[in-house]
């Protein structure tokens, strides 16, 4: 029996800069931070999109038609890539490592390509693909000249999937363009900048511990919120003054050593905090697992106070539970300590400026 056609968004996750990265980065890190990105994708994206497969550096995903409502699959698109930045900050501020891998992993970048139209199921060395000419077109759209605009991160729709969206271009800011495709002829696209989505979604405040108390901790600290924030966020300065039991090492000598600041990320990608909240010198907050005390909020506060910087830090359990008991004392008692470390790190670097 042949197989019927069905209607339907197809997407393509891309990438850029994929191929720079890999060449100039240890082979035996870089598919691994790449491979970790595109999970991320894939995980904001299905559902209510499926994963058809992988292609190198990109996921082909798809969606029959009558699956999900217009309003969600548009917003899927905009969630991946604000989930995609999201992660690849989180990487970048997760270590000190001097490999090339975390260095470069910076300049990568995503794009999205969104068609509406017709194909086949069929059956090829045992798997499931998609076949027909809308599923060569989207793919054929990576490589048209709409494919150059701005270098940054966007979504490209066709005119057939904005239709099917119910999109408004003018409302929506996107920008209309021309591409020829061999075969195809004369394709209308739109084209939506993420990255102005992704800046302004930067400066909104998305956690707030407000139950589930770990610890509220205040600390005044002489010098201004940009420094304070610099050793609060960089890797290699909170190398010198935060560390826990699950992470400190004793060092020759019995000094204090911070731990695996300078480890490569790909040897903990499962484990890093997600960055959630990031407004410079006032405010950052982090989603990750303490192990004795299991999911955790954390946010940072910074207030400038006549040249002096009031740092407010505080702890909560992501699902709102009181914590109480001795890990959640201990806990608090290493990150006052900490702080006190931070206080007197800063203190001398000023001292040594």
């Amino acid at each position: 029996m042949a197989a019927q056609p069905e209607d339907g968004f197809l997407v393509i996750a891309d990438i850029t800069g994929y191929t720079q990265y890999l060449a100039g980065s240890e082979l035996e890190h870089a598919p691994r931070i790449a491979g970790n990105l595109l999970e991320t994708v894939v995980s904001s994206l299905d559902p209510p999109y499926r994963l058809a497969k992988f292609e190198g550096d990109a996921a082909f995903l798809y969606v029959e038609d009558g699956q999900a409502e217009a309003p969600v699959l548009y917003q899927a698109i905009e969630a991946c890539y604000v989930a995609f930045r999201r992660r690849l900050r989180s990487i970048e501020q997760a270590t000190a490592c001097a490999c090339n891998s975390c260095g470069l992993a910076p300049n990568l970048d995503l794009k999205l390509f969104v068609h509406h139209g017709r194909y086949v199921r069929t059956a090829i060395a045992g798997r499931e693909e998609l076949a027909g000419s809308d599923i060569i077109l989207v793919h054929r759209l990576l490589k048209g000249t709409a494919a150059a605009y701005g270098g940054s991160g966007f979504a490209l729709f066709t005119a057939g999937a904005v239709e099917a969206l119910r999109l408004e271009p003018a409302k929506l800011g996107l920008i209309a363009a021309e591409d020829r495709i061999e075969h195809f002829g004369s394709i209308i696209t739109f084209t939506l900048d993420l990255d102005a989505r992704w800046r302004s979604e930067s400066e909104m405040r998305r956690i707030e511990p407000a139950g589930g108390t770990i610890f509220d901790l205040l600390t005044t600290i002489d010098a201004e919120p940009e420094l304070v924030w610099a050793h609060l966020t960089s890797p290699s300065l909170r190398a010198q003054w935060e560390g826990s039991p699950a992470t400190q090492e004793t060092a020759p000598g019995g000094a204090w050593d911070p731990g695996p600041a300078g480890q490569c990320v790909t040897d903990r990608l499962e484990t890093l905090d997600d960055i959630v909240d990031w407004q410079p010198w006032e405010h950052v907050g982090w989603r990750f697992t303490e192990p004795t005390l299991g999911p955790v909020v954390a946010t940072a506060d910074l207030v400038p106070v006549n040249g002096r910087t009031r740092l407010r830090l505080r702890w909560a359990s992501q699902d709102g539970t009181r914590q109480e008991d001795g890990a959640a004392a201990r806990v608090r008692a290493e990150r006052k300590a900490g702080l006190a470390r931070l206080a007197t790190v800063i203190a001398e670097s000023s001292r040594t400026r």
